[in-house]
């Protein structure tokens, strides 16, 4: 008769073995897949953020890079710290209608495929500026083709915080649309658009930020001012789950090689505006007979200094006797103020009168201004 075997199994220590080397590998393995899984989201984080500033990068970059070239209208109508607004043909509807523009687009309707009208005019983004003032018309007097295009940034409330902004994008007096939200704008930086003056020799020369905002109505001005616009765009990407933020930024400076095509052949343009409100007053020394030490001769700005064209570099102060030639005495440079003073302190003998000429960046000079009196140095 056959003997069953008893059956073979496990012991308790071998079971309690084989759990204390489960518990330690799970111990070791899992902290490495969170910080895996960590370090995916950081990365899927950065990702999101530079993808974000990419496109919106792309999106004005790609529109804004075909302004101006347009007969009769100005290139840029709205210089701002955060918005732009500019005139290019960029869409018609049949390439028959309007053989110019840049893309061709059937779906779209009249009110974003031609000229802006001034009977449709609607405040500038960001501004209380109404625009257009005229209905602008090409070399046959018939409606501009260009359209009116707007690039704005507004603060973004749903995110909780007040420099979190969302793009918008505008065609004439059409309803805003959203190109992209997340983007940061640090309050110490408090811009998007900078802006860049170039000279006929290539040179570049920002505007201060604190001119800002300009703005452009008259087409013979195209070309006065910005021939560059910078943009400082940066994504942010919020983690819920890691609770940390990023922010991934590019800076992007797009040329507008259309600026000034059609209306002159400098880089910028017209003349300045001439000062105003010249005087020329004589300082004398505190003895018992006054000696002349010096004059002052103070202006009020051009109106295309931190206004209008807002395109002057400087001013230079002159003189003359006997309205004769003018002499250079030194030159002033542009601050954006309202009123200037510049000290003459090389007196010479004789009846003078002083003038001041405002300067662009072309250098183009606005006609000299003169001092009401002349001034007598003995």
């Amino acid at each position: 008769m056959a003997t069953t075997g008893r059956r073979g199994g496990f012991s308790m220590i071998e079971m309690m073995v084989a759990v204390t080397l489960t518990l330690l590998v799970f111990a070791i393995t899992i902290p490495f897949f969170r910080a895996q899984t960590r370090a995916v989201a950081s990365g899927s984080g950065r990702l999101d953020a530079l993808q974000n500033a990419r496109y919106a990068q792309s999106v004005i970059d790609k529109e804004l890079r075909l302004a101006g070239g347009v007969f009769g209208q100005p290139t840029i109508v709205q210089a701002a710290p955060l918005s732009v607004t500019f005139n290019a043909n960029l869409h018609a509807q049949t390439r028959s209608a309007d053989p110019n523009a840049a893309y061709i687009n059937a779906a779209l309707d009249t009110l974003t495929t031609e000229g802006y009208r001034s009977t449709l005019a609607k405040t500038l983004p960001v501004s209380s500026k109404s625009y257009p003032t005229t209905t602008y018309t090409d070399s046959n007097a018939t409606a501009s083709r260009a359209e009116t295009i707007s690039f704005f940034l507004i603060a973004d409330a749903s995110s909780g915080r007040s420099d979190i902004y969302s793009l918008y994008r505008r065609v004439n007096n059409k309803d805003s649309t959203v190109v992209t939200t997340n983007l940061w704008i640090p309050a110490d930086t408090a811009y998007f658009f900078k802006y860049y003056r170039v000279a006929a020799s290539g040179a570049m020369s920002a505007i201060a930020q604190a001119s800002l905002p300009d703005y452009w109505d008259d087409a013979t001005r195209t070309i006065d001012s910005i021939g560059v616009v910078e943009m400082r765009i940066a994504g942010w990407y919020r983690s819920a789950q890691e609770n940390t933020d990023t922010y991934r930024t590019l800076y992007q400076r797009t040329r507008i090689s259309n600026v000034g095509l059609l209306t002159a052949s400098t880089r910028c343009g017209a003349a300045p505006a001439a000062p105003t409100g010249l005087t020329a007053t004589v300082t004398n020394n505190v003895s018992t007979t006054p000696t002349p030490v010096s004059v002052a001769v103070a202006w009020t700005a051009s109106t295309d200094d931190a206004a209008g064209a807002s395109d002057v570099q400087a001013y230079s102060v002159m003189r003359t006797s006997g309205g004769g030639i003018w002499v250079s005495v030194g030159n002033y440079p542009a601050r954006g103020t309202g009123t200037y003073t510049f000290t003459d302190y090389a007196l010479m003998q004789g009846s003078w009168t002083y003038g001041v000429a405002a300067v662009d960046c072309g250098p183009v000079w606005s006609a000299t201004t003169s001092a009401g009196s002349a001034v007598t140095i003995p």
